[in-house]
């Protein structure tokens, strides 16, 4: 068996990756782990990296922006970690990703 064409044959991880990134309900369990995560650990750059994983899925960062009425730079130096944005920022975005917070 030749593994080089085996591995030729399937798709890599990053394709993979792509590809589930496509389908709604993988964004939302992405989001869901990502958000459990950050109110376990408290760290806001693996969240925000999750929103820019999600946000670039879903098209161009740009459009994003324009639809949430936030400045693209903004949303940049969110996922980069340079800033922790505000509670009605975060809301707006995951308003817009379709993700709805329910309280227990």
């Amino acid at each position: 068996m030749n593994i080089d064409k085996l591995l030729a044959d399937f798709p890599s991880h990053d394709e993979m990756m792509k590809e589930h990134f496509q389908d709604p309900d993988f964004q939302r369990e992405y989001l869901n782990l990502s958000l459990a995560e950050y109110l376990d650990d408290g760290d806001f750059n693996k969240f925000y990296k999750c929103l820019e994983k999600v946000i670039k899925a879903r098209g161009s960062v740009t459009s994003f922006a324009k639809k949430v009425n936030i400045e693209r730079a903004n949303l940049y130096t969110l996922f980069n970690g340079e800033k922790v944005p505000r509670l009605d920022t975060i809301a707006k975005i995951l308003k817009e990703l379709g993700y709805t917070l329910s309280v227990a």
